[in-house]
This record gives C-alpha cells, structure tokens and sequence, in this order.
C-alpha cells in the first residue's frame, strides 16, 4: 500500500509539471490582435433608420384634418366707422391764438365805419356778429367797465381794487397793450382779484378801422403776448374786446369774432376819459346817476380822481337799492 501511494503521489507532481510546461508554452505562443484604426464600421448608406413611432392611443393614423376655410370679410363693417375730420375753415390760421381767419370774407365786409356812443340805436351789424351793447333790460343789473390806457394818477388802478374788494363786487377791465407791458403787477392784481380781463388794442392809436387784417391780427397777437407775460402760468386768454375810441367797422369785429373774442360796447357813459380836466366829485356823481337803467354797462376811466371819488356812494346806493353788480363771465 505504501508503494501504490507513493506511485500514486509521484504521478499527481509529474501531471502537474506537464500541465505547467504546458501553460509556459500557451504563454510564449500568444499574440494580443491590435485594435483597428477606424474600430466603428462606416454606416451603410443604404440604410434607412425608421423614425420612432409617436405614441397614439389608436394603432391605425389619424386621418388627414380638412383645412377650414378663410371667411371672407363681410362688406358691412361690425363696428361704427369713425367719423371723418372735420377739415379746418378756409382763411389763414393764426397759430398763437389757435383760430382762423377767412382774409377773402374779411376783405368783403363794410368798411362803413361805425361811431358808436351810449345814445345808438340798434345796429343790425352787431348783433350778426355777435356784439354785446347791453346787458338784460329786464332785471336790475349793472355792469361796471374800465377802460385801462394809461396810469396817469399813481395808484387810481390799487384804489379802484379797493373799492370793488369792500363791496365784494366783480367788473371788466379793457386793457391796452401798452399799460399791460408797463404795468404787468397791476394786471397781476386786476386779475387774482378775480375781474374779467378784455383787450383794448395794444397802442390804443390808430383806429382798428385803418389797420389792414394782418396788421389788426399783430395786434391782438402782441397784447396777448404782453398779458401772457404779465401773468406767467396763470395766463388764459381774453374772451372779450372793446374797440378804441368807439370807432370801428364791420371788419374789425368780424376779425375779433374769428379769433375768438366777442366785442363788448356800453350804454351808460360820460366824459371821464380826458386826464387834463379834472370835474370833481359833484359832476361825476351826477353823470353815473343819469345812466341808471336796467342791463346798464358803463364806460368808464380812472384817469383822474373823480370816479375815485364818486363811485364808492354810487354802488353803495345801488347796493342798497336791490341792484346787482354783474360782469360777463
């Protein structure tokens, strides 16, 4: 038994030497194959790749959607058309003033001039263009008017205020140019006192009525310039006009109705506008109390102490007497 083990050992050593020599020579033998240059095959041309199908709750393809017709447009509108523009009046349009005027239908008017005092009677010409003459005939109403042209007392435009201001009464002061450029804080007052403010010319000479239409136009241009100035940002333009020394045609207040003013005459007045004659307290008070009628507008100046001096007991009696003091805003 020990000899057969003993074979049996020596046969496993000498198996398993040959089974090494074997794996030595296995080794020597191998060569590893070198990668190619280009490892990934070139894509076959003739190849198609099919797109993946999309995801259908339906394995049979929808059928092709038939195309919905363009409506053609009705030939009614659905909504109102905007209304065309309104073209601008024929004439020249004065930029400053935002208005229009027709130079051909100016140049046509009467050139007949009109003198107008508080005695006139009616004119169909004023009142085609609109021209105030007086005031409502049937109610107890007054209307107090100044004429500014000049400060020829210092201080009468400061009194005047007062005097309005203690009675709480509002009046229209017509101003010249010329007194708005010299005076600008005078019109300051006039106007935060709360009185209407109208155009009187700017020199206040010549006559409206021997101007041409561009000449008379410079001249409502240049005092609405000079008040523009005078009143900074408070600054509206003037609604009203009253002409120069009561003379004027038909032109000159069709020319002021075009460029948005209304002209305003009188029925009450008196001979306060001269500055070298000075009639007193007695002589005013007289002349205000002869003009005394209902829808009255007065005409009146500042230019020396006597209306100073009339006018506070003139309002007070009228005060007293029920009238109301009016202006035409």
């Amino acid at each position: 038994m020990k000899c057969i083990k003993k074979v049996k050992k020596k046969s496993i050593v000498i198996f398993s030497l040959i089974m090494l020599a074997l794996l030595l020579v296995l080794s020597a033998c191998y060569k590893p194959i070198e990668p190619s240059v280009n490892p990934s095959p070139s894509p076959s041309t003739d190849v198609t790749i099919e797109p993946s199908p999309k995801a259908s709750p339906s394995l049979e393809p929808s059928p092709t959607p038939t195309p919905t017709p363009t409506p053609t447009p009705s030939l009614e509108p659905s909504v109102e058309p905007s209304p065309s523009p309104t073209l601008p009046p024929k004439g020249e349009y004065i930029e400053y003033l935002d208005a229009y005027v027709d130079f051909e239908e100016a140049k046509a008017m009467s050139k007949d001039i009109i003198y107008w005092n508080k005695n006139s009677p009616p004119i169909e010409t004023l009142d085609k263009h609109g021209a105030i003459t007086h005031g409502d005939k049937q109610k107890k109403e007054i209307y107090l008017t100044f004429n500014l042209g000049y400060e020829h007392v210092a201080g009468n435009t400061e009194r005047m205020l007062d005097i309005l201001k203690e009675r709480n009464i509002k009046a229209t002061f017509f101003m010249v140019g010329e007194y708005i450029e010299v005076f600008p804080q005078k019109v300051r007052a006039i106007y935060e006192d709360g009185h209407t403010l109208g155009g009187h010319t700017y020199y206040h000479f010549p006559p409206t009525y021997t101007m041409t239409e561009e000449e008379l136009i410079e001249d409502f241009v240049k005092t609405e310039e000079l008040l523009e100035i005078a009143l900074g940002d408070k600054y509206e333009k003037m609604k009203y006009f009253r002409p120069i020394a009561s003379e004027f045609n038909e032109r000159d207040i069709y020319v002021a109705k075009s460029l948005g003013y209304t002209t305003v005459l009188f029925d009450a007045t008196y001979d306060d506008w001269n500055r070298t004659i000075t009639h007193g307290f007695d002589y005013a008070y007289s002349q205000l109390k002869k003009d005394i009628k209902q829808g009255a507008i007065y005409q009146l100046h500042i230019v020396t102490p006597d209306n100073i001096e009339a006018l506070p007991v003139f309002i007070d009696e009228l005060l007293a007497d029920g009238w109301v003091f009016k202006t035409f805003d």
